[in-house]
């Protein structure tokens, strides 16, 4: 059976761990995950999953070592455990920005290296992932990554040069979605619904359009695909089952001084808050006409 490491302990690994962990596809007791510190493991620890402060022992330990660390992490990091990194250890980046062949000039010459971008809705086994593989890197390799990413939402495999684009599409997505769904829900409230009603009328809405769209059936069916993730379903459902507001969801998903809060500012710049209330009141005030003329 699989057993998986993960370096770091921010919210991608919480999120992937998260979904793993509730998909079954793993159990705690072959998830080896280290930091720098034991305060930032507490937060794995309620997981029940193995802990250390050593990266050596996560990657000695696991079939797949999952780098969830900041990109100027990265030359240390794989400094430090390029001892331990064997010809059957896959060594899998989470990271925007970070190239496999950056990857691969800091460990041994047989190191079997993939990178891939994914979105925080794994946590629901929701995600959207892409995926690009190393020279190492066999079929049996590739159907394993597959396998493990499929078990938290929608999985594909890219050639490297479009893991940007992806980022920027269904990586930072949710954020978005979340954006929208705030001013959605403040559109609601200004039109006098409680905040609870309009945020669930709007995330509904959301997870409706999503379904249309890429022909998901109603959550429940037994035929309901497992491997349908896309960002705006996700987005939607976590904030209809974990009942927080979209706005704690969206911060969640900007790291200080990283690419999302970057399109966040973009998105605020060019008044997306402002024209989505714009349109509920326009919407509204045409319904108001309308019935004037039935009168």
């Amino acid at each position: 059976m699989t057993t998986v490491g993960f370096i770091g302990a921010g919210k991608v690994t919480q999120a992937l761990m998260k979904g793993l962990l509730s998909s079954g596809a793993v159990t705690p007791s072959r998830i080896y995950a280290s930091s720098r510190t034991e305060d930032s493991l507490q937060k794995l620890k309620v997981f029940g999953v193995n802990t250390c402060l050593d990266n050596l022992w996560t990657v000695k330990n696991s079939n797949i070592t999952v780098l969830a660390i900041k990109p100027l992490a990265f030359p240390k990091v794989l400094n430090d455990i390029a001892p331990a990194v064997g010809p059957n250890n896959i060594i899998l980046s989470v990271a925007a920005g970070v190239t496999i062949d950056s990857i691969q000039q800091r460990l041994p010459h047989h190191a079997k290296v993939v990178r891939a971008m994914l979105n925080t809705a794994v946590q629901i086994r929701d995600g959207a992932i892409c995926y690009t593989t190393g020279r190492n890197i066999v079929e049996s390799d590739q159907e394993l990554v597959h396998r493990f990413f499929s078990s938290v939402g929608l999985t594909l495999e890219s050639e490297e040069k479009h893991l940007d684009a992806v980022v920027g599409l269904s990586g930072s997505a949710p954020a978005y979605f979340y954006l929208i769904l705030e001013a959605l829900s403040d559109a609601g409230v200004r039109h006098g619904l409680s905040r609870d009603v309009a945020t669930r009328h709007a995330s509904q809405a959301m997870l409706g359009a999503a379904r249309m769209v890429v022909g998901i059936p109603r959550q429940g069916s037994k035929s309901e695909p497992f491997e349908v993730g896309c960002p705006y379903k996700g987005s939607a459902r976590m904030v209809l089952e974990s009942g927080r507001h979209p706005g704690e969801l969206k911060d969640e998903v900007c790291s200080p001084g990283g690419v999302t809060i970057n399109a966040i500012y973009s998105m605020e710049k060019a008044g997306v808050r402002a024209a989505m209330m714009d349109a509920v009141d326009a919407c509204i005030k045409r319904n108001y006409e309308l019935a004037r003329l039935n009168d």
